[in-house]
């Protein structure tokens, strides 16, 4: 594995942002309920993995977390090892555990789809009855 990094003052290019395009069109084809928005994250760099697919890293700029994605829109989390000469290894996760791990879509309404409710033990939530019907 070999990490690469764009120097500061590089200029940005379109096929950084391909893989995290890739991963906005696979999230609107699985109906993931919180959108990937290219321009809420930085490009940070690539690891290339021989003749595995390249994982691109881009940071989320409200949370400050990764978002991992190789070409074709998967996405990763990256595992550390605990020993040895290599640093970890990246297991392919769904792009909904990649958002929740970037904390995009960390319970927060996102474009209708409500927020999951707090759920407590032993807690009871009260709804109003509905109207009677109107009888003519």
């Amino acid at each position: 594995m070999q990490l690469w990094q764009p120097a500061p003052d590089e200029p940005e290019r379109l096929d950084w942002w391909r893989p995290l395009l890739a991963v906005k069109r696979r999230a609107q084809a699985e109906r993931v309920p919180s959108p990937v928005e290219p321009e809420e994250f930085v490009f940070r760099g690539r690891v290339d993995r021989g003749r595995r697919p390249t994982v691109w890293i881009y940071e989320h700029r409200r949370s400050g977390r990764e978002m991992l994605a190789d070409g074709r829109g998967r996405t990763y989390e990256f595992v550390r090892y605990r020993t040895g000469s290599r640093p970890g290894r990246f297991n392919e996760i769904g792009v909904w555990r990649a958002l929740l791990r970037a904390r995009v879509a960390a319970g927060a309404a996102v474009d209708g789809f409500p927020s999951a409710p707090v759920v407590r033990r032993r807690h009871l939530s009260l709804v109003p009855s509905p109207p009677p019907p109107h009888s003519n």
